[in-house]
């Protein structure tokens, strides 16, 4: 072997040493960073969220790549799993979990709106511990979203009930909006519908609600946010609201764990924020 590879392995084995996992850095008063997803397919880490089958499970994205992948980590970013996805994305930008056991995948990304339509696809979530971690996820139910007007970015999506919701990731000072539809199954195309206007003037880029379906958590380029809404997304901003700012992080994706909002970002990144009101479950 030659000098050149050595020297190249090595480079490569200080890369990987340095997303190891067991280092917790205070980020801020509010914010710890707990790890640093190690897998090399996610080049730009996106949309996360726990597993409610699996404890101490999180499935991750990245929005980069030609073959879509789903990964299984830890808290501190070690891969427990990869399946490949059988589904045709143009710009894969979050992930969302309901309580029967399906992961949303949502190809809801329009960079320069130029895009007519979004598109949400469902799958069974894999057990991360499967003997055959190659196995093909496909999607058992797809749903094609129309802009109620003009066309918008997306990165957020999440799950309440019977329904899904996304938000606008708006520029310029404006106030994100969200938006709902039905997870009946659908052949035709479904349109959004606007339920409220969120008090976020920062880019949204992702989303998640608490188990119990009280809380709202969204981050966005200036940090993360986590409102009550007591069941209903419409309530956000109506009941109690809560702030944790963090800028020039890239921060990507929230989802909601016993501590706090376990939030990735584009760097690899993971943080919880740990302000008490951001708690998921009966520590709050």
């Amino acid at each position: 072997m030659s000098r050149v590879c050595l020297a190249w392995m090595a480079v490569l084995a200080t890369c990987v040493a340095g997303y190891s996992a067991g280092v917790t850095n205070q980020i801020t008063r509010d914010v710890l960073e707990v790890g640093k997803v190690v897998h090399p397919a996610m080049t730009e880490v996106s949309g996360v969220v726990a597993s409610r089958q699996y404890p101490g499970t999180y499935w991750i994205h990245t929005d980069g790549g030609k073959q879509p992948v789903l990964v299984a980590i830890n808290r501190n970013g070690e891969t427990i799993a990869k399946f490949d996805v059988y589904a045709r994305f143009g710009d894969w930008e979050d992930i969302a979990i309901d309580e029967k056991g399906h992961l949303f995948l949502g190809d809801i990304g329009n960079n320069d709106t130029w895009r007519t339509g979004l598109r949400v696809y469902r799958v069974a979530e894999p057990s991360p511990t499967a003997a055959d971690k190659k196995s093909k996820l496909r999607p058992d139910l797809t749903w094609h979203l129309k802009f109620p007007q003009q066309p918008f970015d997306c990165e957020s999506l999440f799950i309440v009930g019977t329904n899904g919701f996304v938000i606008s990731k708006l520029f310029n000072d404006e106030h994100a909006r969200l938006y709902r539809f039905p997870l009946t199954p659908a052949k035709e195309p479904v349109t959004l519908i606007e339920v409220g206007v969120l008090p976020i003037t920062s880019p949204v880029t992702g989303a998640d609600v608490s188990t119990d379906g009280k809380l709202l958590g969204v981050v966005a380029k200036h940090g993360a946010h986590v409102f009550r809404i007591d069941g209903d997304p419409a309530n956000a901003g109506r009941l109690g609201r809560w702030f944790t700012p963090l800028s020039n992080h890239h921060i990507e994706g929230c989802t909601f764990v016993e501590d706090g909002l376990l939030v990735t970002a584009e760097t690899r990144s993971i943080y919880v924020f740990t302000n008490p009101a951001f708690r998921d479950g009966p520590s709050r």
